[in-house]
Formats: structure tokens, sequence, C-alpha cells
């Protein structure tokens, strides 16, 4: 039994006196996103709102939009609205952190940075929005209060 022991204990006793490191276990991956996969993805959502929100995790103002967002997407029902998160975020263990802790329940990418530049993102949060007929309505950037943004998509959808 003690033979068995020191095999087990043997590599993890060297590492330490090597100085390696033990590995933190990999954060859970956030799937990427371009300009063009999002393009399609506004087009296929023709017949309904699109609203395509970019941020970071560590953007106090997107921290604070996010909820209001999630409130929105649960309002609506999917046949009517569609909801995507672009996160910008440079380090992508932060993100998939932030995302393991926040109750998102509209899908999430990390954008690409030619997505960025596409988009003309230079400040965030920044909110697009787009009518049934897959036309751009509104290009926000800063915060959104939520009952603002479900007003004027109940005024886009033709419900006031």
């Amino acid at each position: 039994m003690k033979r068995l022991i020191s095999l087990v204990l043997l590599p993890l006793v060297l590492a330490a006196l090597c100085g390696a490191a033990v590995a933190a276990p990999p954060a859970t991956a956030v799937e990427e996103m371009g300009s063009g996969e999002l393009l399609r993805r506004v087009t296929a959502a023709k017949g309904k709102v699109v609203i395509v929100n970019f941020f970071a995790s560590w953007c106090p103002p997107c921290l604070e939009e996010i909820p209001g967002l999630i409130n929105v997407r649960a309002r609506y029902p999917e046949d009517k609205v569609a909801l995507y998160g672009i996160s910008l975020d440079d380090n992508p263990r932060q993100l998939a952190a932030f995302m393991s802790r926040t109750p998102f329940n509209y899908p999430v990418w990390k954008g690409k940075e030619e997505l960025q530049r596409f988009f003309n993102v230079s400040s965030i949060p920044q909110l697009l929005v787009y009518d049934r007929q897959g036309k751009l309505v509104a290009n926000h950037v800063g915060l959104v209060e939520a009952d603002e943004l479900g007003k004027f998509v109940d005024t886009l959808l033709g419900d006031k």
C-alpha cells in the first residue's frame, strides 16, 4: 500500500520540486461569431424584431444593462423577437466565468475582431435593433433601459 501511495504522489512531488505549476482546469470555451455569421442570423430572423447587444464582462454599464435584456427576452416569444449577445471581451477565461454566473436566456458569442470593425462598434454597450423586414432601425451606444427597449419593440411589433 505504501508503494502505491508513493507511486501516486511521486509525480506531484517532482512537479512541486521542479517548480512546475499545476494547470487550472480549462475555461468553458465560448463560441466565436464573425460578421458574416451574424448577418446570416439577422437575415434568417426576418419576420422578427432582432436585437444585437455588444458588451463586455468588464464594462459596468454593460453589466447594468444585461438583466434588463434578460427580462426583455423573457417578455417576448421567440417567434416574435430574437436577441443575440456579442461579447467583445479579450480574455476568454474571464468571459467564460462571467457567462457561467449570468443566467442568459439568449445566445451569446465572443465577437471576432473583424465583427467589431464591420459593425463599427467603438463604444459599449451598443445595441442594434432590426425591424421585422430586416432593416436596421436603431444603433444605440450606451445603456438602454429595459422599459424603453420594450416600448420600442412593442412599436416595431405593432402592439402599441
